[in-house]
């Protein structure tokens, strides 16, 4: 185990990684800021209605999937190409503490720092809105739908650490279409499978979730309580989000010279 996780190296290579990098860390930030603060000021300036707690986890949820892709994409980029992953397959480090950083840069350190950044901007444009009808009010990070929202972006996490180590160029624009078009095709298989099981013409929904189909002049949907489907769906995202996280792992200890 010393072979594969020193704390003392691993805190070496945390510093070493912090100092060359912090400068892009921090402008990447700063990025964050400037965008966040122009989406703010444009929804106060064009609605007179208050920025009310839905709306906020909107942009929460639609920002941090975004940015956070964006992000991890980049600290793993190089790792798809072979000249340009020369610099840290040679680090005296094992490849777990190396993958450990990147690991801890792309997904809580960014989840933190994203939250902060969130929090002091939609403070602002809450309070700068033009409505009185209603105290203004920030979503609560603990909220079970927020952590629904995190849940999310581990899923979409790990799918963005795989695509980054396997595509050598245009890595992010590939993982997407990859996703997008693997989504697709779930969904038509999940409405064959279906299909096929119940003997009739279903409609397309994603899997584990509930079964629509027409029974001569009705629509009928079949499934589980809605909080059990929600349950067992969170469920599916995290195993699925740590198979990902491992599977990107051997990935990168397959990275040779």
């Amino acid at each position: 185990m010393g072979n594969q996780f020193n704390l003392a190296r691993f805190g070496r290579l945390f510093l070493k990684h912090t100092i060359e990098h912090y400068r892009s860390y921090l402008m990447a930030t700063l990025v964050l800021v400037g965008v966040m603060t122009l989406g703010g000021s444009f929804v106060v300036y064009m609605t007179d209605a208050s920025i009310d707690k839905g709306l906020q986890a909107a942009f929460f949820m639609m920002i941090m999937l975004i940015a956070g892709t964006l992000f991890t994409s980049t600290i793993f980029s190089d790792l798809g190409d072979r000249k340009k992953a020369i610099p840290w397959l040679t680090l005296p480090a094992s490849h777990f503490e190396k993958y450990i950083v990147a690991w801890l840069y792309s997904f809580p350190l960014f989840l933190i720092a994203y939250t902060l950044v969130f929090y002091a901007v939609a403070f602002l444009a809450v309070n700068l809105g033009h409505s009185t009808n209603h105290p203004p009010e920030l979503i609560n990070v603990f909220d079970p739908l927020i952590l629904q929202f995190f849940l999310l972006y581990a899923f979409l996490h790990g799918i963005t650490i795989c695509g980054a180590i396997y595509f050598e160029k245009l890595h992010f624009i590939k993982t997407a279409f990859a996703f997008f078009v693997g989504i697709g095709l779930l969904i038509l298989f999940n409405k064959f499978l279906l299909g096929q099981l119940i003997g009739r013409s279903v409609e397309a929904t994603p899997p584990f979730s509930v079964i629509v189909f027409t029974d001569q002049t009705r629509q009928v949907v079949v499934g589980v309580p809605s909080r059990v489907q929600e349950n067992f769906a969170l469920i599916v995202l995290a195993a699925l989000s740590v198979i990902l996280w491992t599977i990107a792992y051997f990935r990168v200890r397959e990275k040779q010279l």
